[in-house]
């Protein structure tokens, strides 16, 4: 059986990064003594992956991890045996169990959804620029690709971003969003801010943006945001 949760990333392991995470959740799995999978061969991994990637820094309240289980296990057992495993800054909030030959969660994330909040002052400006980007019909931008020949890649930030909602309070700009996931990949938070900041002016101090994934979906074919746990237990 395949066993998914959806855990958090709290703010106290926000800069800990994507290989240390799964490694943290792996020895929960061992102190929780689940009967975990394991692959074949000289060098046998646990069979446990988690649904997306998650840039360092951002806080999540919607990570998915899935795991293979040599024998079944009651999902709320499960959840209740690693909550008590778990280190401060990851928390279970849902379990759901599929049947071996499921799709991968991460091969049915469709995209998400997330929150930037960052230190801002200029309303007019920041209401022109966040008009004039839901109204573009593409906001061609270079982001850094370091696996890439080039070095960079050009993206159009529209695909993967096609509204922003955003709110301005307190010398803090809110900004909420959901963004495409595709098989080719997505695109992160940071370069969003970076996009506005080159593309309208805004002088949004990048290093100061606090970002946090709120949700993580699939989408059907109609468009439709489906949650990627059938339930909750």
């Amino acid at each position: 059986m395949k066993l998914r949760l959806q855990i958090t990333k709290d703010r106290s392991i926000r800069f800990i990064s994507h290989l240390e995470y799964a490694r943290t959740l792996m020895r929960a799995v061992l102190r929780a003594k689940l009967p975990v999978a394991y692959s074949e061969g000289f060098n046998p991994h646990m069979k446990l992956s988690l649904a997306s990637a998650l840039g360092v820094g951002v806080v999540s309240q919607a990570e998915f991890v899935e795991m293979e289980l040599k024998e079944p296990v009651p999902p709320a057992e499960a959840a209740q045996r690693l909550r008590k495993a778990l280190p401060a800054g990851i928390k279970v909030l849902t379990a759901d169990a599929v049947d071996d030959h499921a799709p991968a969660l991460m091969s049915v994330a469709g995209g998400a959804t997330y929150q930037v909040v960052i230190p801002a002052t200029d309303a007019d400006q920041i209401s022109q620029a966040v008009g004039a980007f839901n109204a573009a019909a593409s906001l061609p931008f270079t982001k850094k690709a370091p696996k890439t020949k080039a070095g960079v890649k050009e993206i159009d930030v529209k695909f993967y971003i096609p509204h922003l909602e955003a709110e301005l309070f307190g010398g803090k700009l809110v900004l909420r969003f959901d963004c495409r996931i595709t098989p080719a990949g997505s695109m992160k938070a940071v370069d969003l801010v970076n996009a506005l900041n080159k593309q309208y002016g805004l002088a949004l101090p990048v290093e100061l943006a606090d970002i946090e994934r709120l949700d993580l979906y699939r989408v059907d074919d109609l468009g439709r945001h489906e949650p990627m746990l059938a339930g909750a237990r």
